[in-house]
């Protein structure tokens, strides 16, 4: 009977390798399912190695039996010009994985089946990667935690708990879920601010042409005539000189403010009075809050809906948090739990959530349905963040307009008074 060998995960949490004898991989992979062990990789044993005239004839059957393969979206994209980022790399395989996984195949497996099958090369070499890590004993939540670029941290604080329970398919459902919905808010957000950039960028264009081509024209033009600017024109005129002159230093000193602001908010404490600062502004505040808290609210529904316990998933979801100042909050009302005090309790002493979000958590914490309560709760996040960034797409917009109107009218007045002055002298 055939040997295969195996890696696989104990109850415990151990890895576990050897051997055993199935009549197929998937009878060996039952076989270790009804022995309690999850198995990462189960890969028939070596056999007698074959002579030259075998290997030949083996790799000459390869060469005709392989498959052609074919490009997928990512590989169209990088044909057209437009190369995945680093984030849908990891996305993309995440939903391959989960589509191998979800059929019944070990998650070892899967990834060195993707390392060999994927078309896409930074697909195909990331997957490379992480089974090359598998192969040496690491968990697929080590794996990805070495690959920064593909996988945020919070994605393996999760990967690594449905990997502690077992239940590592939903865990990868939920993920990808979340990181599609949050690719989602982004793109939106970036496609709301193509337009008022736009606007900005055309005013600027328009001022420019006027302050330093046609000014200064009619302004020679005066001179010669005899005539004199007008007040508003003059405004105008002052305005262009100090800006030309003035303009290349004031350049410099932003770059450098910000240059030091940057370096300023890099440091702890930089970061946590910046921190602060973020989540006090008038309207970007109430952006930043509803962002860390659907980051956090869909952390802690998926674990709590997964199995974890709500110890282990406040632990995980503290270190997802971006904001220092929400982060402490949220340490603090951990800290609090632990010793007893319910959770929307600890939030609501330390302000960490919305009145109305405390009061779902509160009966969703009651009747013992904590992470129905926190995914409605998300989802009610995420529809005032939408909204949020609607309205400040708006607000950006008709600033710009506004901006824009306002300084080419002022322009126009300018040019128009000065041309009726002298047609008025000469009329004299």
């Amino acid at each position: 009977m055939p040997h295969f060998d195996y890696k696989a995960r104990s109850k415990e949490g151990r890895i576990e390798t050897g051997s055993i004898e199935a009549a197929d991989r998937r009878s060996a992979i039952h076989r270790l399912q009804e022995q309690g062990l999850s198995p990462v990789t189960v890969v028939a044993g070596k056999a007698a190695k074959p002579g030259v005239l075998g290997k030949l004839l083996e790799r000459g059957k390869a060469l005709q039996t392989r498959p052609k393969s074919e490009p997928d979206d990512s590989a169209l994209e990088k044909l057209r010009g437009k190369a995945p980022k680093r984030e849908q790399v990891g996305l993309s395989l995440l939903k391959r994985l989960l589509e191998l996984h979800s059929s019944g195949m070990p998650i070892g497996d899967a990834i060195r089946i993707l390392s060999q099958r994927l078309s896409q090369p930074e697909q195909k070499e990331l997957a490379s990667t992480l089974w090359r890590d598998l192969s040496e004993g690491l968990t697929l939540a080590g794996a990805m935690s070495r690959q920064p670029r593909y996988f945020a941290a919070s994605v393996c604080y999760v990967i690594e708990a449905g990997e502690a329970t077992g239940s590592l398919a939903p865990i990868l459902k939920k993920v990808i879920d979340y990181l599609e919905e949050r690719s989602a808010i982004r793109k939106t957000m970036i496609a709301s601010m193509i337009y008022p950039l736009v606007i900005c960028g055309f005013a600027f264009v328009v001022v420019v042409l006027f302050l330093t081509v046609l000014l200064p024209r009619i302004e020679d033009m005066m001179k010669k005539i005899g005539g004199e600017m007008t007040l508003s024109a003059r405004i105008l005129m002052d305005g262009s000189a100090i800006l030309i002159q003035y303009g290349p230093y004031l350049l410099v000193l932003a770059i450098v403010a910000s240059i030091s602001f940057k370096q300023w908010r890099r440091s702890p404490k930089g970061l946590e009075v910046t921190d602060r600062w973020l989540l006090k502004l008038p309207f970007l505040g109430r952006i930043y809050l509803l962002s860390d808290l659907f980051q956090s609210g869909s952390l802690v529904s998926t674990l709590l809906e997964s199995g974890i316990n709500t110890t282990e998933t406040l632990r995980l979801t503290e270190r997802t948090i971006q904001n220092t100042e929400l982060r402490r909050r949220f340490n603090v009302a951990r800290g609090q739990i632990n010793e007893g005090l319910g959770i929307s309790q600890a939030f609501k002493r330390n302000a960490f959530m919305p009145d109305i979000a405390l009061d779902i958590l509160a009966v969703g914490e009651n009747t013992g349905h904590l992470g129905k309560s926190m995914n409605e709760i998300t989802g009610s996040f995420r529809e005032e963040l939408s909204q949020r960034l609607g309205q400040l797409t708006m607000i950006v917009s008709s600033g710009a307009l506004f901006c824009a109107f306002v300084i080419v009218a002022l322009i126009a007045i300018g040019i128009v008074s000065s041309v009726m002055g002298i047609s008025q002298e000469l009329s004299m």
